[in-house]
């Protein structure tokens, strides 16, 4: 009797201590507001519904973008009311950015189709990569 007391009161204390670290969390724990594109970068919904963030991977915050688009290795966002592009290349971890002229004389990079964020928003799975 005293061992079903004992492991009755483990439990209370387990599932206090588990609710306590789910509720101590800054950010959604089921991170319903962001979707992984491919190698962590991801796309995230913030504030005003209209409104996405592209994310680095660890990071918490990112870019405000109007458009993204991608196709393995390469990423594209661009930020809101910018005249250029960040380009990523996943599979060097390489970050730069581009003015529309090199994205046009690009072979690789002319032909990903590119689109509004919320529309790219509707594409992505919220727990599959595009690629891995």
């Amino acid at each position: 009797m005293w061992s079903g007391d004992l492991l009755h009161n483990f439990c209370r204390v387990a599932f206090l201590a588990l609710f306590a670290c789910l509720c101590s969390c800054e950010g959604d724990p089921f991170d319903r507001n962001s979707k992984e594109i491919a190698h962590g970068y991801r796309l995230k919904r913030i504030g005003n519904s209209s409104q996405f963030a592209f994310v680095a991977p660890y990071d918490t915050g990112g870019l405000i973008i109007d458009e993204i688009g991608w196709r393995k290795p390469f990423i594209l966002a661009r930020a809101s009311g910018s005249q250029y592009w960040d380009r990523i290349n996943t599979d060097r971890a390489e970050h730069i950015r581009i003015s529309d002229a090199q994205r046009s004389s690009d072979p690789d990079l002319q032909s990903i189709p590119i689109e509004s964020a919320d529309i790219a928003w509707n594409h992505l799975k919220r727990h599959k990569q595009i690629w891995l």
